[in-house]
This record gives structure tokens, sequence and C-alpha cells, in this order.
């Protein structure tokens, strides 16, 4: 590999053989993962010249990336880098920081930059590289770099984002991206390779669009109850080459019949419509449909978090968000079991009327009794629930769609009995 492109030889010692990669940090870098998480070659290696000139045109070189991250989070990776380089400086004048990385740091931090919170309402392209499958690593189990730059996806989305407009879609979160890496599996590709595959809450797209631009979907509708979602979704459409043909982001406010009229260009295809002219699926895909992301930590909003909560709700219940907002201003997360009997009447519905033979499903436990409640509900209306055996690498051993562990995520499967 090319030292542009993914690496750098460290032959200190007259051997060809120290092979150290970038791509790591450049995934985790596009895909804005928090700068403490990130990791960073060692000082000793990246203190060498044609390493910083990697780490520059890989990452900080503005006028040939795009998509590049915010201007918070490069001034704050590149502040880690430099203090990564000082620290390896043995010899003043032979080791020493390169002027680009220099130049690059001066600009960023001359630049004016927004609050937290208006960072966490402002959306960004984000690059997810998806995790490399074994079979396509190198020898001694380093990523390939080829195989990396083949499997990317850009969102539009706050990877801060906490509450916004009411919705929570405008962020890929774990589930999704434990999901992404399951299906990114031979195991999981085989699910739905040639199937007609829809997902519900698409959010961002990403997962979708993962299925779509690589995984042999015959098609794809990407469906979410708002507006602003599925528009941000087709601008993503676009900006991936996705195929008109296969790839359908489409407006569904669950309890309602699905179109794909709705909103959508006359050039986008009908591979979801059945011979009959009906829509049909083979599989359904949903990741943390029960478990609202409704998180604010004290340190992050404070105090405005009732006001934030009370404006969601838009007040057409005073009492339930009132009770939400006392709960969010206390750091807590909210998990709602109302969301429960409406999804499972949506399920009913795709197997009933749209032909759905399996839905796999991705769940964060946050709390075992709403989770527990969902699966009881499941039984009773003669759903057939199995959990898969996958579970996310360690975040240490991620090779893509990086996302924490720390919480257990679980894969389900359903099906209808009989």
């Amino acid at each position: 590999m090319s030292l542009g492109l993914s690496s750098v030889e460290d032959d200190s010692d007259g051997q060809n053989d120290n092979y150290v990669s970038f791509d790591k940090l450049v995934a985790q870098y596009f895909q804005q993962v928090e700068p403490h998480l990130l990791e960073f070659p060692d000082g000793r290696t990246m203190i060498k010249s044609a390493a910083q000139s990697a780490l520059y045109q890989r990452m900080f070189n503005e006028a040939a990336l795009w998509p590049i991250p915010p201007l918070n989070y490069r001034a704050r990776v590149l502040k880690n880098i430099l203090s990564i380089l000082e620290e390896s400086i043995s010899d003043p004048e032979e080791d020493e920081i390169s002027d680009d990385l220099m130049e690059c740091w001066s600009t960023l931090v001359t630049q004016p930059k927004p609050s937290a919170l208006q960072q966490a309402q402002q959306l960004a392209y984000v690059k997810y590289t998806a995790p490399v499958p074994d079979a396509d690593a190198d020898a001694d189990g380093t990523p390939s770099g080829e195989h990396r730059a083949n499997r990317t996806i850009i969102t539009c989305e706050s990877r801060g984002l906490i509450l916004s407009a009411g919705t929570t879609g405008f962020r890929t979160w774990e589930a999704a991206l434990h999901l992404g890496s399951f299906l990114s599996t031979p195991a999981g590709q085989a699910l739905v390779r040639g199937k007609r595959v829809i997902e519900l809450g698409a959010g961002t797209g990403f997962l979708s669009m993962f299925c779509a631009k690589y995984l042999g979907v015959q098609s794809m509708v990407a469906t979410d109850r708002e507006l602003g979602l599925i528009q941000n979704i087709r601008d993503c459409m676009r900006r991936n080459e996705l195929d008109p043909a296969i790839f359908h982001p489409s407006i569904w406010e669950w309890g309602t019949r699905l179109s794909l009229t709705q909103c959508e260009p006359e050039d986008e295809g009908d591979a979801a419509v059945s011979g009959s002219g009906d829509l049909a699926f083979d599989v359904a895909l949903g990741a943390d449909l029960v478990s609202p992301h409704m998180i604010i930590q004290n340190h992050f909003l404070g105090f405005v978090a009732a006001d934030l909560c009370l404006a969601i709700y838009n007040a057409q219940n005073i009492h339930y968000a009132r009770n939400r907002a006392t709960n969010l201003a206390n750091g807590k997360k909210i998990y709602d079991v109302d969301l429960v009997p409406l999804l499972l009447s949506t399920f009913r519905d795709l197997f009933e009327n749209y032909h759905l033979r399996e839905f796999i499903i991705a769940a964060t436990l946050r709390n075992q009794d709403t989770f527990q409640t969902f699966l009881k509900a499941c039984q009773m209306n003669d759903f057939q629930v199995e959990c898969m055996p996958y579970q996310s690498p360690a975040a240490e051993m991620q090779t893509g769609f990086f996302h924490s562990t720390s919480i257990p995520i679980r894969t389900y499967r359903i099906t209808r009995r009989g």
C-alpha cells in the first residue's frame, strides 16, 4: 500500500516489516468518533515527516477532502495529534512538526466556533466505513485499504445530537451501527441479498443505503414518518450514487397504507412491487424501535431540557410532557412502552398485507422491563422471536461502523407462527 493511501513503513531499525496503518484512525475520524476514543499510532511513528504528511493529506487537507468533519471536531483531533507530536520530539534538529499541520491548526483556532447547543443542531456529512470481513484482511489481519475505499456510506446528521425538532432521527445510533456490522458479515448479507427489503424508522438512512449500495438487495425501501428525514435521505441517496430503480425513500406513518408515490421522483423504479401490483417485501429491518434515544445530560443542556421537551410534545399532553421534562432535566433515560402496540400492529400489517417473511431488529437493552414487555407482546400476538448469535466486536477490535458496546445490543429475527 502506498503511504498517501493507507500506511507508513517504520524502518528505523533497518527493517521494513514493522507496518503501521492509518486506516482505522482515518475511518474513525470521518465517522466523527469522540477524539478521546481515536486510536492513534505511537508518537515514534507519527513524528516521522512521511507520517505527518499522510495525516495531513488524509485528514486535514480541506481542498482535497469531502466530506470533512466540522471545524470544532477537526480542531479537537488536531490538538491531540499536535500534543502527541510535541511529546515525541527527541532531537529538535531532526524532529519537527510539519508546516501543513501547523498552518491548519492556526486556521482552525482563529475561526469562530458554534456553541455546544448550536453544534448539536447543525447537520454535517458523515462518512461511515464498513467493517472488514476476515476474508478481506491482509495476511497479518490488517484491513485491506482497497476494500475500505469501496465500502463507505455518507449520511447527513449531527453526531452530537440529543433532540432536534421533536425527532432523534438526525443521528445514526449504536443499534443501527450494530445491525450494519452484522449485515456486513457473510451471514448477515445472506439475509438480504436478492431480497425486497424495507426499513422502519430509517432516520439518517444509513442502514438502508448500505444495503442498497453494497449488499445486493433486489429493492430497498427506507421509511420514516418525518418529511425532513426523508428529504435528507434523498440528498444522501444522490451523494452515495444509489440506483433509483433499487432505492426508495418514503414517508410512512404507521397504521396507514404505505405508498412509494409520496414525494417520489418519477424516475424511481418499482422493484418492490409484486406481480399483482401490490407492494411486497421479504425482509424488514429496524433498530431500536422500542427504545427512543431521548437522553439529555445535565452538563450538556442543563436547565433548558424541560423547555425543549415541552416544545417537542407541543403541549398535546402537558402532564405527559412535564413528566418527561423532569426526567430529562435529571439526565434520565426514557423508554416508551406506549409504542409497543403500534409496532406490533405494524408487524402484523407487514406480514398480512405486504407478504413479509421475516423482521430483523436490533435492540439496545437499556431497559430490560421495556424490552420484556415487547417480547411478551410478540408471543401473545403469535410472533416467533429468535435471538441471533451475533455480537458486536469489542470497541478495540472493531474495524468499521464504530460504536460503543458498553450497553448490550442484541439482534432478533421475528417471524409469524404457522
